[in-house]
C-alpha cells in the first residue's frame, strides 16, 4: 500500500470506503445529489481560476514597486525586491501559498463529490426507477451557480 502510515489517502477516504461497502447511509432526495454534484464542479472550477490567477501573479515581471529601479546611486530598492519575492512565494511557491491551499481545498471537494456520487450510485444501481429518475433530474434540472462570488482579478493580468 502506498500509504504506510495508516492515515487515509484523502480527507474522506474512510467515508468513501464505507459508502462503497454499504456501511454508510444517507437520506436525501435525488435532486439534491444532482445539485451537490454540480456545486462541486462549480467550486472546483472557481478554485482552478484562483490558481491560474496565482500562477500569473507569481510570474508577473514588473510590479511597479521600485524593485527594478536603481536608487541612491547604484543600489536597488531591496525592500521592494523583498516584497515582490514574498508575494510571488505566497501566490505560488511555498507549501502555504494560496495556490497550495486552494489545491488542498480542491482535493477535499473532489472527495466530497466522490462520496456523494458513490452513495448515489449505490442507490441507483439497485433501483431502476431511481436510476431513471436521477437521469431525468440530471438532464432537466435548471443549471444554477451555488453563489455569485466576486473573484479578485489581478490588475494587468
Amino acid at each position: 500500500m502506498a500509504n504506510d502510515d495508516k492515515s487515509p489517502a484523502t480527507p474522506l477516504a474512510n467515508l468513501i470506503s464505507d459508502a462503497r461497502e454499504g456501511r454508510l447511509s444517507v437520506r436525501m432526495d435525488l435532486e439534491k445529489f444532482v445539485y451537490i454534484d454540480r456545486d462541486c464542479d462549480y467550486f472546483k472550477d472557481q478554485i482552478r481560476q484562483i490558481q491560474r490567477t496565482m500562477t500569473q501573479v507569481s510570474r508577473q515581471e514588473k510590479w511597479g514597486l521600485g524593485e527594478g529601479y536603481l536608487a541612491q546611486g547604484d543600489r536597488d530598492l531591496f525592500s521592494a525586491k523583498t516584497m515582490v519575492h514574498r508575494w510571488r512565494e505566497k501566490s505560488q511557491g511555498s507549501e502555504n501559498s494560496v495556490y497550495a491551499v486552494m489545491e488542498s481545498h480542491h482535493k477535499v471537494i473532489e472527495d466530497f463529490q466522490t462520496l456523494f456520487r458513490t452513495v448515489r450510485e449505490r442507490i441507483t444501481s439497485v433501483d431502476t426507477d431511481q436510476a431513471a429518475k436521477y437521469q431525468d433530474l440530471e438532464a432537466n434540472l435548471p443549471k444554477q451557480a451555488p453563489t455569485n462570488p466576486k473573484i479578485f482579478s489581478w490588475p494587468g493580468l
